[in-house]
């Protein structure tokens, strides 16, 4: 069958609705700006004003990945996980010659396995990636550092890869190729996942620092509160119930089943990362995004929920 190659440069704008979502989401961010420098409490913390700005890139990386086409959405989301990886790296105990060498292999496979999403080539584009981290990469580490901490690198090697590349492809995946009966198709799918990711992290934020008084894991993220996660769960189950019928077509009560298991597992990948920076030693992965930490920090959620989400929507289709 003769692959299509147009593709990768298609640019199909998104139906007007998802437009004014988008535009819904900066106006919240703004709002949200304006009340951290106005209201008293909050104008001294810089870091909590500069949390909430944070948010300004991941939804204009949204709307990128959502609004405009394949021609853009596997670009973004493949630049993306460059980002990630690049973080990513820097928490393994590589020497800067290593950091080069996995660096560079991983940005080419990311590259070549969005562009394959992109093409309509799923299976391959996650073949490879399991390929390589399964099959390669135990070798091109050895050839590259020899025995020293061998198990260390290449487990620590396989964790990134497989985060900022294998399950970010699904985040690429879930935009890229919906079922039938999404009314919205693929755009209308994404547009739930990232509202629900999005909100249910920026929730957690909001009600811990408002409310949270008790840990609820303190050994790897003592920020996180159990009345934070009460308040995502809240707000994200009022969005689920609305945003599901017109987004992607199911019935409200199932907006809000998928928004809880959304909050759940995006509390699971947020604390994955807390784990890896615990071992590294490190309190952030970077610092592209001022007052978060850094891109990984961020995309932690989605990372995570993703590949659950996708699933979830081919069951229900």
């Amino acid at each position: 069958m003769k692959t299509d190659f147009s593709a990768l440069w298609q640019f199909a704008p998104a139906p007007p609705d998802l437009w004014i979502l988008v535009g819904g989401g900066l106006a919240a961010v703004s709002t949200a700006t304006a009340v951290t420098y106005l209201h008293p409490a909050l104008r001294p913390q810089r870091r909590v004003q500069q949390a909430v700005q944070s948010w300004v890139p991941v939804i204009l990386m949204a709307a990128l990945t959502v609004l405009l086409g394949s021609g853009l959405s596997w670009l973004v989301c493949g630049l993306a996980s460059l980002l990630l990886l690049r973080e990513g790296l820097r928490l393994l105990p590589l020497t800067p010659a290593e950091q080069r060498l996995h660096g560079g292999l991983a940005a080419l496979l990311s590259l070549t396995a969005h562009a394959l999403v992109a093409l309509g080539q799923a299976p391959w584009a996650l073949g490879l990636c399991l390929a390589y981290t399964g099959l390669l990469l135990g070798p091109v580490q050895m050839l590259a550092g020899g025995p020293d901490r061998f198990f260390a690198r290449v487990g620590g090697l396989t964790l990134v890869l497989q985060g900022c590349v294998t399950l970010f492809l699904f985040v690429c995946l879930l935009v890229l190729q919906a079922p039938a009966t999404r009314p919205l198709g693929g755009a209308g799918q994404g547009g739930f996942f990232f509202v629900l990711v999005i909100f249910s992290d920026a929730m957690q934020y909001v009600g811990g620092k408002c409310w949270g008084r008790h840990a609820l894991a303190p050994r790897i993220s003592p920020a996180k509160t159990w009345e934070g996660l009460a308040f995502a769960a809240l707000i994200c189950s009022l969005l689920g119930f609305g945003l599901a019928p017109w987004l992607l077509g199911l019935p409200a009560w199932a907006g809000v089943l998928l928004a809880l298991a959304m909050v759940g597992l995006g509390l699971v990948g947020d604390l994955l990362v807390s784990c890896w920076k615990r071992d590294a030693g490190v309190k952030d992965t970077g610092t592209l995004l001022p007052g978060q930490g850094g891109a990984l920090d961020r995309c932690d959620s989605l990372i995570f929920v993703a590949p659950w989400f996708w699933l979830l929507m081919q069951v229900s289709a």
